[in-house]
C-alpha cells in the first residue's frame, strides 16, 4: 500500500515539499540568494546527518564544479491526499447506500413473511438465517471500510513527515539506479562476447601452408587410399537424367495426380527436376531420390517470381527453407509443400510492402505517413499530418488471410490470401472495391487507389450535400463532381459562383488538406476554413456558398459603377425584417443567406432592389420602404417594410454585362410601374385584373404581366356612354424606359372601337402619342410617367379626351355637309361651317332683297390641350366672335356636343346681325345699334335714334307649328309700358305684319326660320328702324334751311345742306361719350334695376363709328347662370329638332 501511495501528500497538509529545489544542492540553477539558503539548509542537513557530512563541512571548501549531480526527484504517481480523502469518503457513502438497498432487498423471516401478526421478538438473539446472512454481510462491509480508513490514517501520518519520506524515496531510488547500471553492465558483456563467436577466427596453420606452398604433397598428412569413383559418360548421365524423368512423370501421372494441390498443376519435368510455377507467386524445383513412388520428394530450388523480385536468399536463410520444406514433403506431400511455400511468398509480399513504406515515409510522403509493422501484416496511416478532421484517423492494413472454415481448420480448396482493411476517418470501410496487384507490389499505386477513393468519398459527400439543397435542386446553380478512377487524385468539385465562373475544390494527394481555385481574394480564407473544420463533408458547404455570394457582391459593385447602378453590402432594413421578406416563401428553402442592395441612379428613394443568396435559392426582391424623412419623424413606428414582392429573375446564367442590367432596370422599373398603377386603381376602386400576355417589346427573358382596367370606370362621369364606340377592357402594356433625367416609364393602352365605319375619317396618328390603325379599328395610347408616378391619370385623361373627340367628331358628322372637319387630332380639331342651306345647293344665291353675297365658311379651333377645358379659337371676322365666352362656356359643359349643330343654325342671325351693326346710317338722325348678348340663344337688338329715343328687340328661339323659330318681339324700356310711339307704328307696318321668304309677322313680333328668313326679317327690322331716323333727320334739315338767309357764303351754304359722313360719326361719339358719363353718375340701385346686367366678355354692340363696342364693355356686370339657361334651352331645342 505503501508503494502504492508513493507520494507528497504533505505539501496539502501544511507542510511544505522539496520536490521544487531547482537545483540548490548542486549549486547550478540558482542565484546569489538562493545559495546562501543554500549554505543555510546544508547546515541543517549536515547537523542531521552525522559525521561524515561534519567531516566534509570542517574540512577544505568544496567548489561548486566539484559537486556531484542532483537526485532525480521523483514525482510521478503522486495523488494530492485530499484528493484521496475525498474519494475515499465518496467510495465509502455510495458503498454504504447500496448495502442499504441490498439488506433491503434480502427476504425477511419465515414467520413474518407468512404473515404472523402476533410475532413478538423475545430478548433472545435472532438467529434466523435472514438475520445472520445480514449481520455478516453487514460486518464484512464495515471491516473493509474500516481497513480503507486505517490505510488513511497511515497515509495521514506519513504526510506529516512528507519531507523525510520524499528525500529517503529519492535516495532509495537513486541507489537503485545505480545497482541497476552493475547488471546492465554484466549483461552487456556477456552480449559482446556471445556476438564475438561469428568474429573468432582459428589461428593460422602456417607449417601446413608452408608445405603446400613448397611441395606438392605433404608426408605427415595420412591417405586412406580411398578408389577413386568411375568417371560417369554423357551418355550415362542422359540416361539417368532420362529415367529419372520417366519416374517423375509416371508419379505425377500416376501415383500424385490426385494429390496434386491445384496450384501445382501447372508444372513441368526437365533435367531430372520437376518445376512446379503458381504465377504471381514462386517457382520451386523437385525431384525424387527412389524409384519407390512412396519415398518423398526432395527440394532442389526455389524462385519468388513477383514484382519487384525479392534479393536473394543468404545461405543460411536457403539453408532453413530447405530443411522446412523438405519436412513439409516428407510429412504433408506436395500440398505440404505448396501450403509452406505460398505462406512464406505471403509473408516475402508483406514484407515488400513494408519496405516501400518506409521508403516512401523516407522519400515524398514525407511527414504524411506513419507505418507500423505488424505479426504478419503492416498497418500504413497516411494524412498523418491532415490540418482537418484531426480527430479522426484513416489508414490501411495489409495482412494475411488464412481462409479458415467456422471450425477453425483451414479450406483446402481456398489457401490464403493477402487482404486489404481500410479505416477510413477512424470507421472501418466494409463494402469497397479497390482493386491492388500483389504479383506486381506498389505501394505507392495503392495509396494513390485509397487515398482518391478517400477523396472521392469526402467530395462526393460534400456534393450529395450541396445538391441536396433547394438551388441545385432547382436548376439556380451548377454543380459538377469531376474525375475519373484511372487517374488518382484527379477528382474535383465545380460549384457555380457567377455565370461562367466557378469555384473548384479540390485535395491534396499527400497532406489531404483541401485546396480551392477561385478568381477572388477569399478564396484563401475560404481555404483556411475549410481546413479547420472536423468534418468538412458537411460544414464546408456553408463556406462555399460564403465564397459565392462574397465573389457576387464584389462583381456586382465593380460592374454596376459604370452604368449608373449603386450596389451596396449593407442593408436598409434590420435582420428580421429581412428574414421576413426572405422566409416568406417554402420552409424547406429557409437556409442562411446574405444579401446585397442594389438602386438604379433616379430612382425614388424608397425604392430598393436586393438578391438573397443562400442554398435555398438565390431570390431576388423589390422592396419599398417608407421615405427616409418619414422615419424620421417623431412618433413614426411599425415595420419600415411597405411592400415588398419577388422578382422571377434567372440566376442560373446570371451574366453582369450591360444587358443585364438594361433587363434588370426594365424589369424592376415596370414592376414598380405596374405597382404603382395598381395602387392607384385600388385607391379610386376601379376593378382591374392582370394576365399573362406575350410582350414583344421586351426581351425574351423578361415576362411583364398585363393590367387590364374598365372602359366604363374610365369614364364614370359619362354613364354608359362611353360604351358604344369601343370595348369594355382596356389592357395596359408596360413597354419600356426612357433613359431620360428624370427616368421616364413607357407604356401602352389599347383601345378597339365596335363600329370602325365611325373613325373613317381618322387617318394614322391623332396625336404625338396617340396612334389609329384603321385597318383593325383600333386605338393605340403610348403613355409616358415619370419614375414613381402612376399613368393611369394620365390615361384617364386621355380616354376622356378622346371621349370628347369622338363626341364632336361625331357631333360634326351629325351637323350634316354644312361642317366638314378640317384636321382631327387629340390635341386639337378643326373644321368649318356654313349655312346648311347653303352647303345643300351651293349654286344656289341668296336673294336679291336681302343684298347678300356668296358666304364662304369659317374655320373653327377646338383646342384640348387646356387643362381647364377646351378652348374655342375662332379666325378674323366669325360673326359668331361677340359670343366667344359663350361659345366655350357651351364647349366644355356636358352638351358640347351641339357645338357644330348650333353654330350652323345660328350663323344667318349672327351674319344679319353683323350686318347691322356694321351698316352706317344716312342723312337723318344718326342710329346706334347695340346688340346685347344675354345668351347663346338670347339676343337684345337695341336701336338708338336722336335724344333718348330707344328701341330694344329680342330675338329668342321658340317653337311654332314644331318647328324651332327665331322669334322677334320689342322689348319695353325701363319704366315704361306699353309705348304707342313712331317705332311701334313702322315695326307694325313693316314688320309685324309684313312676311318674307322664310320669315312672317305675328301682330306682336315676327318669327324666321333658322335657316332661312332670319337674316331677312333681320334686315327689314333695321330698315324700318332707320327709315324713322332718315325721315326725322330729313324733316329737321328742311325747318333749317328755312330759316337761314337767302345769300350766304359758300362755306356757309356747303354747312347748310347737311353734315358730311365725318361730321356725323363726330357728332355721335361725342354724343354717347355725355351718356356714359351720365351713366356713371347713377345710383348703383338704378343700374340694377334698369334689366338684367350684361357679361362684359359678351357686349359687342358697334355704332356707326365703331365706339359703341367699347363703350358697352364699360358697363360690365353680367348674370351667367340666368344666361346660361337660355343657352341650354336653345341646345335642348337643337337637340330635339
Amino acid at each position: 500500500m505503501a508503494g502504492a501511495f508513493r507520494m507528497e501528500n504533505g505539501t496539502q497538509n501544511g507542510v511544505r515539499s522539496n520536490h521544487d529545489r531547482d537545483g540548490w544542492t548542486n549549486g547550478v540553477n540558482g542565484d546569489n540568494t538562493k545559495q546562501e539558503h543554500r549554505s543555510e539548509k546544508g547546515k541543517g542537513v549536515a547537523g542531521g546527518l552525522g559525521m561524515e557530512v561534519g567531516y566534509a563541512a570542517n574540512g577544505p571548501q568544496v567548489k561548486l564544479e566539484e559537486l556531484p549531480d542532483e537526485l532525480q526527484h521523483i514525482t510521478a504517481e503522486i495523488i494530492p491526499l485530499n484528493m484521496l480523502l475525498s474519494r475515499l469518503a465518496q467510495y465509502s457513502h455510495g458503498a454504504l447506500q447500496d448495502q442499504i438497498l441490498r439488506l433491503e432487498s434480502m427476504p425477511l423471516p419465515q414467520n413474518l413473511s407468512n404473515g404472523n401478526g402476533n410475532y413478538h421478538p423475545t430478548t433472545a438473539e435472532d438467529t434466523s438465517p435472514e438475520s445472520l446472512e445480514k449481520k455478516r454481510m453487514l460486518l464484512n462491509f464495515i471491516q473493509d471500510l474500516h481497513t480503507r480508513w486505517v490505510k488513511a490514517l497511515v497515509l495521514t501520518e506519513w504526510s506529516k513527515k512528507a519531507d523525510q519520506v520524499g528525500k529517503l524515496i529519492d535516495i532509495r531510488t537513486h541507489l537503485a539506479s545505480k545497482l541497476e547500471l552493475f547488471s546492465v553492465a554484466i549483461w552487456e558483456m556477456i552480449k559482446t562476447k556471445q556476438d564475438m563467436l561469428w568474429a573468432k577466427i582459428p589461428s593460422p596453420d602456417l607449417k601446413t601452408a608452408l608445405e603446400v606452398l613448397a611441395r606438392p604433397q605433404i608426408h605427415w598428412m595420412p591417405d586412406f587410399d580411398y578408389l577413386p569413383l568411375p568417371e560417369v559418360t554423357p551418355e550415362e548421365s542422359d540416361a539417368w537424367i532420362e529415367e529419372v524423368n520417366t519416374l517423375l512423370s509416371a508419379r505425377l501421372s500416376l501415383e500424385e495426380f490426385e494429390r496434386i494441390p491445384a496450384p501445382f498443376s501447372d508444372y513441368k519435368i526437365d533435367s531430372g527436376v520437376a518445376t512446379f510455377s503458381v504465377p504471381g507467386e514462386f517457382e520451386v524445383d523437385l525431384t525424387i531420390g527412389d524409384d519407390d513412388f512412396e519415398k518423398q520428394f526432395w527440394f532442389i530450388d526455389l524462385r519468388l517470381i513477383f514484382r519487384p523480385p525479392p534479393p536473394e536468399l543468404s545461405e543460411h536463410a536457403r539453408l532453413v527453407a530447405e530443411t522446412k520444406i523438405n519436412n513439409a514433403l516428407g510429412a504433408d506431400g506436395l500440398l505440404g509443400a505448396y501450403n509452406y511455400l505460398h505462406d512464406l511468398t505471403l509473408t516475402a509480399k508483406i514484407g515488400e510492402f513494408t519496405r516501400q513504406a518506409w521508403q516512401l515515409r523516407a522519400g515524398r510522403w514525407a511527414d504524411c505517413l506513419q507505418v507500423e509493422r505488424l505479426n504478419r501484416a503492416v498497418a500504413v496511416h497516411y494524412w498523418a499530418n491532415r490540418p482537418h478532421s484531426k480527430g479522426n484517423k484513416s489508414w490501411i492494413i495489409l495482412g494475411v488471410n488464412s481462409s479458415k472454415g467456422e471450425d477453425g481448420r483451414p479450406d483446402p480448396k481456398h489457401p490464403s490470401y493477402i487482404t486489404l482493411r481500410w479505416f477510413r476517418d477512424g470507421v472501418e470501410v466494409k463494402d469497397f472495391d479497390i482493386s491492388f496487384d500483389v504479383d506486381n507490389i506498389s505501394m505507392d499505386s495503392l495509396l494513390e487507389t485509397v487515398i482518391s477513393r478517400h477523396i472521392e468519398h469526402m467530395l462526393t459527400s460534400m456534393y450529395n450535400k450541396l445538391a441536396s439543397k433547394p438551388r441545385f435542386t432547382r436548376k439556380q446553380g451548377r454543380l459538377t463532381l469531376c474525375g475519373s478512377r484511372k487517374t488518382p487524385g484527379d477528382f474535383t468539385l465545380k460549384m457555380q459562383v457567377l455565370d461562367d465562373k466557378d469555384v473548384t475544390v479540390g485535395m491534396d494527394l499527400y497532406t489531404g488538406a483541401f485546396t480551392l481555385k477561385a478568381q477572388s481574394p477569399m478564396a484563401v480564407d475560404a481555404q483556411r476554413r475549410l481546413n479547420t473544420f472536423a468534418n468538412p463533408a458537411e460544414e464546408g458547404a456553408n463556406v462555399l456558398e460564403v465564397l459565392r455570394c462574397h465573389y457576387t457582391t464584389t462583381a456586382l459593385m465593380s460592374r454596376a459603377k459604370s452604368i449608373r447602378w449603386l450596389v451596396s453590402g449593407r442593408s436598409p432594413l434590420t435582420m428580421d425584417e429581412m428574414k421576413s421578406i426572405v422566409y416568406s416563401g417554402p420552409p424547406s428553402a429557409r437556409e442562411p443567406f446574405q444579401t446585397v442592395w442594389m438602386k438604379k441612379v433616379g430612382w425614388n428613394p424608397q425604392w430598393f432592389i436586393f438578391m438573397s443568396m443562400s442554398l435555398g435559392g438565390d431570390q431576388w426582391w423589390l422592396v419599398e420602404i417608407p421615405n427616409p424623412q418619414q422615419q424620421q419623424r417623431p412618433g413614426a413606428t411599425g415595420t419600415r417594410v411597405k411592400m415588398f414582392t419577388k422578382m422571377p429573375m434567372a440566376t442560373e446564367q446570371l451574366r453582369l454585362s450591360d444587358q443585364f442590367f438594361e433587363n434588370l432596370t426594365l424589369y424592376a422599373t415596370g414592376m414598380i410601374a405596374q405597382i404603382t398603377d395598381l395602387r392607384e386603381l385600388h385607391s379610386k376602386r376601379m376593378a382591374h385584373t392582370t394576365r399573362e400576355a406575350v410582350n414583344y417589346s421586351l426581351p425574351a427573358q423578361i415576362k411583364m404581366p398585363t393590367v387590364y382596367v374598365r372602359l366604363s370606370d374610365m369614364l364614370a362621369s359619362k354613364g354608359n356612354r362611353g360604351l358604344c364606340w369601343a370595348q369594355e377592357y382596356i389592357p395596359i402594356v408596360f413597354k419600356g424606359v426612357q433613359a431620360d433625367n428624370p427616368m421616364k416609364i413607357i407604356a401602352e393602352a389599347k383601345l378597339t372601337v365596335t363600329n370602325r365605319k365611325k373613325f373613317q375619317f381618322l387617318k394614322g396618328n391623332v396625336d404625338h402619342d396617340v396612334n389609329y390603325n384603321p385597318n383593325i379599328g383600333q386605338f393605340c395610347l403610348r403613355l409616358r410617367g415619370e419614375m414613381g408616378a402612376t399613368v393611369i391619370t394620365l390615361l384617364t385623361s386621355r380616354i376622356q379626351a378622346l371621349d370628347k373627340l369622338i363626341e364632336l367628331v361625331e357631333a360634326i358628322g351629325r351637323a350634316g355637309k354644312a361642317v366638314v372637319h378640317q384636321s382631327v387630332t387629340l390635341r386639337e380639331v378643326v373644321f368649318t361651317y356654313t349655312d346648311s342651306a347653303l352647303a345643300d345647293t351651293p349654286e344656289q344665291q341668296p336673294p336679291s332683297n336681302t343684298r347678300q353675297q356668296p358666304q364662304r365658311p369659317w374655320k373653327v379651333r377646338l383646342d384640348l390641350t387646356r387643362e381647364r377645358g377646351v378652348n374655342v379659337d375662332l379666325e378674323k371676322g366669325n360673326p359668331h366672335y361677340p359670343v366667344i365666352d359663350y361659345i366655350r362656356e357651351m364647349a366644355n359643359s356636358p352638351n358640347f356636343e351641339n357645338l357644330p349643330s348650333w353654330l350652323v343654325l345660328s350663323l344667318p342671325l349672327y351674319r344679319a346681325l353683323e350686318k347691322v351693326e356694321e351698316r352706317r346710317g344716312g342723312f337723318g338722325e344718326p342710329v346706334l345699334v347695340t346688340v346685347l348678348h344675354r345668351g347663346l340663344n338670347w339676343v337684345t337688338i337695341r336701336w338708338q335714334v336722336g335724344n333718348g329715343r330707344r328701341l330694344s328687340v329680342e330675338v329668342k328661339p321658340r317653337s311654332r307649328q314644331g318647328r324651332l323659330m327665331w322669334c322677334l318681339q320689342r322689348v319695353a324700356e325701363e319704366g315704361k309700358g306699353e309705348v304707342n310711339d313712331e317705332f311701334q307704328k313702322v315695326l307694325l307696318e313693316k314688320v309685324w305684319t309684313g312676311s318674307g321668304n322664310g320669315w312672317k309677322g305675328l301682330t306682336t313680333g315676327a318669327a324666321a326660320g333658322l335657316e332661312v328668313g332670319v337674316e331677312e326679317c333681320v334686315g327689314v327690322l333695321d330698315e324700318a328702324v332707320r327709315g324713322v331716323a332718315t325721315g326725322a333727320g330729313q324733316q329737321q334739315q328742311q325747318q333749317q334751311q328755312q330759316q337761314l338767309p337767302l345769300h350766304q357764303p359758300p362755306q356757309q351754304q356747303q354747312q347748310q345742306q347737311g353734315p358730311t359722313p365725318q361730321q356725323l360719326q363726330q357728332a355721335q361719339a361725342a354724343r354717347f361719350q355725355q351718356q356714359m358719363q351720365q351713366q356713371r353718375q347713377m345710383p348703383a340701385a338704378n343700374m340694377h334695376a334698369a334689366g338684367p346686367p350684361i357679361p362684359q366678355a359678351n357686349m359687342m354692340g358697334r355704332g356707326p363709328s365703331g365706339q359703341g363696342q367699347g363703350q358697352q364693355q364699360q358697363r360690365g356686370g353680367g348674370q351667367q347662370g340666368n344666361n346660361q339657361n337660355y343657352g341650354n334651352s336653345m341646345a335642348n331645342a337643337l337637340v330635339l329638332d
